[in-house]
């Protein structure tokens, strides 16, 4: 009777670490704001983000990374000096434009970014677009590449929106639009422990049927 307890207990506890396993976590931060998007202030300070600590203001607060506004132009975006900025074509400085991009569309190294003042003429129209961006993580102190989705109206790009925005945290690139999935963990091939565990579990169960017949 003793033996068969101790013989269960056994089996129970190395059964339950047969099926332990470290948390993944996932290496894309992504928010949405899409049943309440943030409004975009049509005026010289916009609204501020900080990607990291989700901090949100349309005062500018120390540490931002993203600032959508309008320079008095039209849409503007505002990136941080280097090596952070937005992804962009043209002469870099003041008149250097932001990408528009689409779902699926690659941010990395490659790419050209702008520090501080962006135009954002692409985005004069009715619509929905992916802007780039990179980004000092001040958590980490590694360069982070990131995109906010922006809803835009023809004109001067007024109203405009913030409809969500992602980041890669390792500095690894990202593609538009890339959010953080919850994805099953692929089976993984036992380690030798493991194996020997499962070969005492077999035991201890053999041992207790011997004890019952």
């Amino acid at each position: 009777m003793k033996f068969s307890k101790i013989a269960r207990s056994f089996l129970a506890g190395a059964t339950a670490l047969l099926f332990l396993a470290p948390a993944a976590q996932a290496a894309v931060v992504s928010v949405s704001f899409a049943n309440s998007p943030v409004v975009v202030p049509n005026n010289i300070d916009g609204v501020y983000f900080n990607f990291v600590t989700g901090q949100r203001s349309t005062t500018e607060f120390a540490g931002y990374d993203f600032n959508p506004y309008n320079n008095n132009s039209g849409l503007t975006f505002y990136g941080a000096a280097s090596p952070s900025g937005i992804l962009a074509t043209g002469t870099p400085g003041t008149t250097a434009q932001a990408r528009v991009l689409q779902f699926g569309d690659l941010i990395s190294a490659a790419g050209q970014y702008n520090q501080f003042q962006t135009r954002g003429d692409n985005f004069d129209v009715t619509g929905q677009e992916y802007v780039g961006l990179r980004f000092l993580n001040e958590s980490t102190g590694i360069l982070n590449y990131g995109w906010a989705l922006m809803s835009t109206t023809a004109g001067n790009g007024f109203p405009a929106s913030v409809l969500g925005y992602g980041y890669e945290n390792t500095g690894l690139s990202i593609t538009a639009g890339q959010t953080a999935a919850v994805v099953p963990p692929p089976a993984a091939v036992p380690e030798p422990a493991s194996i020997a565990l499962f070969g005492l579990a077999l035991g201890a169960m053999s041992l207790l049927r011997r004890r019952q017949s």
